[in-house]
């Protein structure tokens, strides 16, 4: 057996474009830009940051159970992973909770209920608009439901009655491919329950394609990693400008209304359906040569790779927390009324001290918590597991 694993090095820029992202539209949205041409229409449509951030989620986290299922080893710690998760998620999800709750006017009143759900992240699960400068933070909650049915996934898609955990990709093709189906007719029908306003589109199985793209992915890395061979995947992912060429098609067609309206208005079934679709799409050749192919091979890849995007990637959780804090505090500290433009004003503002904020939450708080991720109960309990071979098809 040859293990021939990869590094991604390139991984940690898409983190950095997605945050990026959500800011750009969150910015765009807030000064009206988004009903200007198609600049507005592409700006609108820059929620696809989310679509990254779940792509990645889906790959990188469900990566470790498929290469343990294809060595033979013990499947990962469930409790570790969900320790890990919770100490790199939580400290700095709270200090925002709090910030905003009781700094924002806007959430002036803000009872018991509030506080609880949303420091608890169950708020999408209540029939109520979310707190200012806490909207972005519905995706988080649907990003950490993604994280508590891991486990149990890739428990179901690597279990054979009779012969235990094995990674074969045809089951784990044929089991994402059903729930992907599942999640788009998820999102056609809710988006059109009266009095909903959208409320229920917004939960995990609404957006199970894109994590389960990412778990695909995931999926057939580790069974190369294992058994090294050359694959259609590697031979499609070495042409890196022929699939960013079509990833942007498809995201013009996103651009249209074909995805629905570029305001806060409830699309169509249809429409639904089809941005996460599309979404889906531009995100599976957008991602593809970074995941497949050579991993440093030409220009783009070594400035993804490089020391600007890795530090951004690092940030980049507390540029998505942090953002719609600063994003108020600039229309307040600016005496912008919300809807009237500036929007080069406000979005370069609002990334810049962004940034600054992110990057000192990141080196002095977040990064020290997470050295508490090995310690006592929930020390590594797969590290003590052997290979007793590969079983990969």
């Amino acid at each position: 057996m040859t293990f021939q694993d990869r590094t991604f090095p390139t991984l940690n820029a898409v983190r950095a474009i997605g945050a990026i992202m959500v800011v750009l539209t969150h910015s765009a949205f807030n000064t009206g830009q988004i009903n200007h041409g198609w600049v507005g229409a592409a700006l609108a449509r820059f929620d696809f940051g989310v679509t990254l951030f779940f792509l990645l989620s889906g790959f990188l986290l469900s990566r470790p159970w498929f290469l343990t299922a294809a060595l033979g080893r013990p499947e990962p710690s469930t409790r570790h992973y969900l320790w890990k998760r919770a100490l790199r998620i939580l400290p700095l999800y709270w200090v925002v909770v709090a910030a905003a709750l009781a700094l924002d006017p806007a959430n002036d009143g803000a009872g018991w209920k509030v506080w609880l759900s949303n420091l608890t992240l169950t708020q999408l699960y209540r029939p109520v608009l979310l707190p200012s400068s806490l909207t972005q933070m519905w995706s988080l909650c649907t990003e950490v439901a993604f994280y508590l049915v891991l486990p149990l996934l890739c428990w179901l898609l690597t279990w054979h009655p009779g012969r235990g955990h094995r990674l074969d990709l045809r089951v784990v093709v044929a089991g994402s491919s059903v729930l992907c189906v599942a999640g788009v007719a998820w999102q056609a029908v809710v988006a059109q329950i009266p009095g909903s306003e959208g409320h229920f589109a917004q939960w995990l199985p609404g957006y199970l394609p894109w994590f389960l793209i990412g778990v695909c992915f995931a999926a057939v890395s580790a069974s190369l990693a294992v058994d090294p061979r050359e694959h259609v995947l590697d031979r499609i992912a070495r042409d890196l400008p022929g699939c960013w060429i079509l990833a942007t098609a498809i995201f013009a067609v996103a651009c249209s209304p074909l995805a629905g309206p570029r305001q806060l208005l409830i699309p169509g079934g249809w429409e639904a359906g089809s941005k996460v679709v599309l979404y889906a799409a531009a995100g599976v050749f957008y991602l593809l040569p970074l995941v497949f192919g050579p991993e440093r091979e030409g220009w783009v890849r070594t400035q993804l790779s490089g020391p600007v995007m890795f530090w951004l990637g690092e940030i980049s959780y507390g540029v998505f927390a942090i953002h719609m804090l600063v994003l108020n505090a600039v229309f307040s500290v600016l005496d912008i009324p919300i809807f009237t433009g500036r929007f080069l004003t406000v979005a370069l503002t609002t990334l810049g001290v962004t940034i600054v904020l992110a990057s000192m939450s990141y080196y002095l708080f977040e990064r020290p918590i997470m050295r508490a991720k090995n310690i006592g109960l929930f020390a590594r309990m797969d590290a003590r597991a052997r290979p007793v071979g590969a079983t990969v098809r």
